[in-house]
Formats: structure tokens, sequence, C-alpha cells
């Protein structure tokens, strides 16, 4: 079987690749077509962008994991991002999608000034970074699964390619390879996995325990928890760098706001065939290693060639998200980070050779740290949550309840250092979660930024 999953992983990179270099030229005008593919999305070419992208290793290895540990429950993994890209479609798409910009960082930029813009994109490209690390480790877990055998080199290939395509088509390659594996993902995951599994699982599932099947809450998940999680996952869908990247994509505020909407269904869709997936293999060996849930699942349940088929799949679903992180990560660098620095636009060239960059420096953070999926989902997440979320809501408020520049800076670094810390030493934060802590610091920065800009207006008004 090892032979045939190699032989569909070489058929599927290729085409890719081949899909980078065929729109390398019209990706390569200007930062528009490159980042933003021309404004040109309609509903359709939206929907399979972000639903691709927001399905990546969360709903999949991630979700898996979450679920074999916590049982129907740890659905809330995904339910929360649902969630957040619901809100999304009707309340902030709209507004988005009209600021008319490349990157989230300019979007706060325009409310707060060049130093939040920095202070953003700094946040962004580190969560950027360290998401990408999340997906690499998710494809080693497929890989492993795949060959059974150390897949360094196997990983360091698949990696190369969607750097490649990324860096060479941008947001034009990255949108089509989006149709070809959103393909994948929809033919592997939900119709063949899910199927093949329902129908082979026999009696796993009655035999599961009863409190697998609790929910909302758990004994291993209770409210706090869920409430942890529509902040950690939930929100960065509803304010998120890829996200947004995709929403400045489409052509219009109506196409943005059906993109999300469909997205959030997909991802409901996604994340209740990879809970039954996960089910059965918890019925099939409870004490086995939950990182390793989806790909034991799939080994499992599905007969080859099948099964080399969806595991190459779920490659894909990684790479879909990948691609963009990567992207996301370029333009915040070329268009908010480095211009302040180098006091002049740069050309789209250093954008192309960032992209291999970020790609190594993301590669060998999870090479070196070897982290669980669920604990690095969980820093990439907690930092970013923490760090910008609240500030970038913020900043939609009225002129008169906004917080000041510099108190949005400051609930920025505070935030994200707060939850980072949480998760880099735990117990830092006590017994509260570290992004709850971090986002709770966020919130206390900015209210007394806002109490500040209105004590100091009052004087100037009494004073005159």
């Amino acid at each position: 079987m090892a032979t045939l999953t190699l032989v569909f992983l070489v058929a599927y990179l290729a085409g890719v690749l081949a899909i980078g270099f065929v729109w390398r030229r019209r990706a390569g005008r200007d930062e528009d077509s490159y980042f933003v593919a021309d404004r040109s999305f309609n509903t359709f070419w939206g929907f399979i962008g972000l639903s691709s992208l927001t399905t990546g290793g969360s709903t999949t290895i991630a979700l898996a994991a979450f679920v074999f540990t916590h049982g129907v429950s740890g659905l809330w993994l995904d339910l929360a991002g649902a969630f957040g890209l619901l809100a999304l479609g009707l309340f902030l798409a709209r507004r988005i999608r009209r600021e008319g910009a490349v990157t989230l960082p300019e979007i706060i930029g325009r409310y707060y000034g060049p130093g939040a813009r920095l202070a953003a994109a700094v946040l962004v490209l580190v969560s950027e970074i360290v998401w990408f690390a999340l997906l690499v480790e998710a494809t080693q877990v497929v890989l492993t699964a795949a060959f059974g055998l150390s897949p360094v080199l196997a990983l360091v290939g698949s990696t190369a390619v969607f750097i490649l395509y990324t860096s060479l088509g941008g947001q034009f390659a990255v949108a089509r390879t989006d149709l070809l594996q959103y393909g994948l993902m929809v033919a592997g995951i939900p119709v063949i996995a899910l199927g093949c599994t329902l129908l082979n699982a026999g009696d796993r599932f009655s035999a599961l325990p009863r409190e697998v099947w609790r929910f909302p809450t758990s004994s291993t998940l209770h409210a706090g928890d869920i409430f942890a999680l529509l902040v950690l996952i939930g929100l960065p869908h509803l304010v998120g760098s890829d996200v947004y990247s995709k929403l400045l994509s489409c052509r219009d505020e109506a196409t943005a706001r059906r993109s999300a909407l469909l997205a959030s269904l997909s991802k409901v869709v996604f994340g209740l065939s990879v809970a039954l997936m996960a089910l059965a293999a918890r019925g099939l060996a409870p004490g086995a290693a939950a990182g390793e849930t989806l790909p034991r699942a799939i080994l499992a349940f599905v007969p080859a060639p099948l099964s080399s088929l969806v595991l190459v799949a779920l490659v894909a679903t990684m790479q879909t998200s990948a691609d963009v992180v990567l992207l996301s990560a370029a333009a915040v660098t070329v268009r908010d980070i480095l211009p302040p620095l180098v006091k002049h636009p740069l050309p789209l060239l250093v954008a192309r050779l960032l992209s291999p960059l970020y790609g190594a420096v993301g590669l060998a953070v999870a090479l070196a740290l070897n982290r669980d999926v669920l604990e690095t989902l969980k820093l990439g997440y907690s930092i970013f949550a923490a760090g910008l979320i609240l500030p970038a809501l913020a900043a939609h408020l009225r002129k008169s309840l906004a917080p000041r520049p510099r108190g949005a800076i400051a609930a920025m670094v505070c935030g994200g250092a707060v939850a980072a810390a949480g998760r880099l030493f735990p117990g830092s934060t006590g017994r509260t979660d570290p992004v709850l802590a971090g986002t709770g610091v966020n919130l206390l920065v900015l209210l007394l930024s806002i109490l500040a800009a209105r004590r100091t207006g009052a004087g100037r008004r009494e004073g005159a």
C-alpha cells in the first residue's frame, strides 16, 4: 500500500506544481494580483478558498485527537470555528471587503496608525509561522501512517512543492490548487473515509461508554473549557489574517458574505465526519495515541487502494491551509513590516523569496519542537486571539468609544505575550486558560485606554 500511496502523492504534487507554473505570470503583475488575485473571486472561488483554508489540520488531525480524548463534546473544537465563520458572514464580511485593503494589519493601521499596524503585523507573522509548524506536524502524522517509517524526506519534499507553487503563482495559484485540494478533501473524508467507516465499524459505536456521547459538556470538557475554545478557535475565524485574505480577494461585499456563510456549513460537515471516524477509532483501540487517531481510522476501516487516496487527500488538506499561511506571512512582511524600516516599497520578488524562507523556518520549528499537534494549535491560536482580535473588533466602534492607538498597541503586546507565556510555560497563568488570561489582559488594557481617552476629552471640554 505504501507504494500506491507514494504514486498518488507524487501525482498530486506534480498537479499542484503545474498549477503554480501556469499562473506565475498573471500573479506577477503587481501586489493586488499576487496577494488578492486582482479581487476577482466569485462566490464559488470564495467558498472553495475559505472552506479549504478553514478545514486544514484543525478540523482533521487535531479534531480527531480531541474527539478521541473528550468524546462528542470534543466537537466544540470544530463548532467554535464554524460559529466564527457564521458571525463573520453575518456581521463583518461586507465591512472587511469594503476596506479594499490587502492585509489585516493594513486595516488596523487605518484606525490606529502606523505603530499599531506594525505591532499587528508582527503578531500575525509569529502566529502564521506557528500555524505553519502545526500543519507540518499534522502532515508528518499522515505520512508516518502512510509509509510506516520516518517521513522526514517525504515531509521536506512535499513542503518544498507547495512552497514553490505558492511563491510562483500567489493567490491565483493558491485558489486553483484549492479547487483540486478541496475536491480531494470532499471525496476522501466525508464520502470515502466516512462511508467505509460506517460500513466497517460494526458495533464499535455501541460498545463505547455512555460518557463518550455526552454533549455539550463532559467530565473532561467543562463549560469553561468550551468558552476558552470559542475564544481560542472561534474568534480567529471571525478576525483572521488568512481568512481576510480570501474575503479581500472577493469581487464585492455580497460575494464575501456568501463565501463566509457557505464555508461555515462546510466546516460543520467535515467536523461531523471526522468526529464519527474518531469515535470508531476509539472503539477500535481506546488506549492508543490520540494524535494518530484519524490515520489509524483510515487504515482500519478504509480498504486499499481507497485508503491510499484518502491519505493523500489528508496531505492535500494540510497544504490547502499551509499555502495561504505562507502567503499571508509574506504579505504582512512586504506591506506592513519592512516598508517602515527601509522607507520605501519593496518589489514583488521579495514576497516570492519570503515564502521559501518562512516555509523553511516553519519546518525547522516543527522538527525542533516536536510538539503534540493540539498543543501547537493552541499556541498559534492563543498568540493571535489574545493579541490581535479585540483591538481589531474595537476599531469598528464609534470614535468616541474606540481605544487610543497607544492603548491598542499595548493591548496587542500584553495580551499576546501573556497567552504565549502561558502556552510555553504551563502554569504561568495559574488555573486560567492562557488564551483567556491573555484576552482578559488585552481587554483590561483596552478599557483603561478608552477611559483615559474619555477623561482627557472631558477635561479639554471643561477647560474650553
